[in-house]
């Protein structure tokens, strides 16, 4: 180009605005330096569309930040604002103007601390005080009323901000709604009151323990049985307070709980104390949850009933006593019964013989149509029934057929002379697994309850049908010795009636039902009656072949029969 230097790699790229008066001025100069400077404009424009798409990118991407920080300042779950040093909001987001109860556009320009109650305004004054002297992140704790008129509590944390360009620093607060943990708060701290008032007043001994199974919370009932403060006892395992055996399992019922999730009550477990005494103790434990519905921890109930087991203990030996007793009686009662049996039939028998053979004599010795012959006839025949009498006397005081025949027959002699007075009635006798041999200890007993039973319905029950039933169970003498308590061989006797029954609530007036109890319960045994108006009576009596026998001692043992 004539008069003009080339422009080298390293310059600068001139404007479009030169290169057009470069154009100008050069439209008479020759075609090739034409060309040169279109070439130029084409590349700067192309320079300038890159720089302008650049841009637009840059742009965009400014605008989706911008939209992403008011999404995220809006839709945040805490309200956030930015306060001037007089208080007035300038900005606040969506969260904090549900906080606060108005619209956006009414809580802009006002001050914040119209929103306080009045015990908070000059507390929250304080505060904001505070951020404009600190460079810190300041907090508070205030109440705040809506336009509902409840108040909820917000927990402020706020900091002073100085934006480049700004007249005058500002202060940004994040707001946080802790209404609801206020009331959890308010509520726990009740429960723990409580609590402590319960634990220090109760008369029982109450702990609470951990996941780990460490006394978290105990009564002064319990620390004390410790010999302990509650304070020393917190902390603490079992372990550490009982021997290690039974710590063991106290520990594996507490195991048991925690991982079932269910409560064990009523178990009788007994401790040394302190000074070492042994006391008797009901015990409960149960779990109790978290608010994420997961046991987080027990609590354990003991109560002292060391009196009660005495009690109990002491009831037990009475009652021991008193069927030893009974049992006396009831063999004192038949030895009775026997002797009245061999005098009726020793001595009254004697004078009965004589008096029918004296009027057998005295009738063969006067005419037969005198009044001499005919009150001799009187006379014997008087004598053979009052005899009979006394044999059916003497029967029934003492079943001789029960030691010469046994069980079974005696029942069936029973039933066949009790139907033979008593025709409308049919009774039926029948026997199941029955082993006679191992049953003398209580034939005499099953006897006299089904002789009871047969008096009792003939006079009361207006029965139709009777249904007796005899059944020996577990009858294996090998494992006599080897059987738990609840396993060991039984005597049933089972007896129904479809008659008109009985009201099992009101107490009978008679001896024959409470004799029968006291002949089974002196057997070791058990009596049970059930009936109802209209509906028969059913009576189930259980003797154990394992038979009680009396011992020198005064005590009663248990040996097979």
């Amino acid at each position: 180009m004539t008069g003009e230097k080339r422009r080298s790699d390293d310059q600068e790229p001139r404007s479009k605005e030169d290169l057009v008066r470069d154009l100008v001025a050069l439209e008479a100069h020759s075609d090739a330096s034409s060309a040169q400077l279109l070439h130029e404009l084409q590349t700067h424009q192309i320079e300038l569309e890159m720089q302008n798409h650049a841009l637009r990118e840059a742009q965009q991407q400014l605008e989706e930040t911008r939209d992403r920080y008011a999404d995220l300042y809006d839709f945040a779950p805490v309200g956030y604002l930015t306060l001037d040093e007089s208080a007035r909001i300038l900005e606040i987001n969506l969260n904090g103007t549900a906080i606060l109860g108005h619209m956006r556009a009414a809580l802009i320009g006002t001050p914040l601390t119209v929103r306080f109650v009045p015990g908070c305004i000059q507390l929250f004054l304080d505060h904001l005080r505070e951020v404009f002297r600190s460079s810190g992140n300041v907090m508070a704790e205030l109440k705040i009323k809506q336009p509902n008129g409840k108040q909820r509590y917000v927990r402020l944390e706020s900091r002073v901000v100085s934006d480049a360009g700004a007249q005058a620093p500002t202060c940004r607060t994040v707001m946080l709604d802790t209404t609801e943990q206020h009331v959890i708060s308010e509520v726990l701290q009740q429960v723990r009151s409580e609590q402590r008032v319960l634990l220090s007043t109760i008369p029982a001994s109450v702990c609470y323990k951990d996941l780990s199974l460490r006394y978290t919370a105990a009564s002064q009932e319990c620390a004390e049985f410790f010999g302990l403060t509650v304070r020393e006892l917190i902390g603490k395992t079992d372990f550490a307070l009982f021997p290690a055996e039974q710590a063991r399992e106290l520990q594996r019922i507490d195991r048991s709980v925690l991982e079932s999730g269910t409560a064990l009550t009523n178990l009788e477990k007994p401790f040394s104390d302190k000074s070492g005494t042994l006391r008797w103790f009901n015990v409960s434990v149960a779990p109790y949850f978290g608010l994420d519905q997961k046991v987080a921890g027990l609590i354990e109930v003991s109560v002292d009933i060391t009196a009660i087991h005495a009690a109990e203990q002491r009831t037990r030996e009475l009652l021991t006593e008193n069927r030893q007793l009974a049992r006396r009686m009831f063999t004192l009662q038949e030895a009775e019964r026997r002797y009245v049996a061999q005098e009726l039939h020793d001595e009254l028998g004697q004078w009965l013989t004589a008096i029918a053979a004296d009027a057998e004599a005295i009738s063969h010795a006067a005419p037969a149509q005198t009044a001499i012959g005919e009150g001799a006839r009187a006379i014997r025949e008087s004598a053979t029934r009052v005899h009979e009498v006394i044999r059916r006397i003497t029967h029934h005081l003492r079943p001789e057929l029960l030691a010469e025949l046994g069980l079974a027959e005696s029942l069936r002699e029973l039933v066949t002379q009790w139907q033979k007075c008593h025709t409308g009635v049919a009774c039926k006798l029948t026997y199941k697994d029955f082993c006679s041999e191992r049953i003398e200890e209580h034939n005499l007993t099953v006897y006299r309850i089904v002789q009871e039973t047969l008096t009792n319905i003939a006079r009361h029950a207006k029965a139709k049908h009777i249904s007796i039933a005899l059944t020996c169970t577990g009858l294996n003498p090998a494992a006599l010795d080897h059987v738990a308590e609840a396993d060991k061989p039984l005597l049933l006797l089972t007896i129904e009636d479809d008659g008109k029954g009985m009201d099992p609530d009101i107490i009978p007036k008679g001896i024959g039902l409470l004799g029968m109890r006291e002949r089974a319960i002196a057997g070791g045994g058990e009596f049970f009656l059930r009936s109802a108006i209209g509906q028969g009576v059913h009576i189930e009596v259980r003797l154990p072949l394992v038979v009680l026998k009396e011992e020198s001692n005064g005590f009663l043992k248990q040996d097979r029969g």
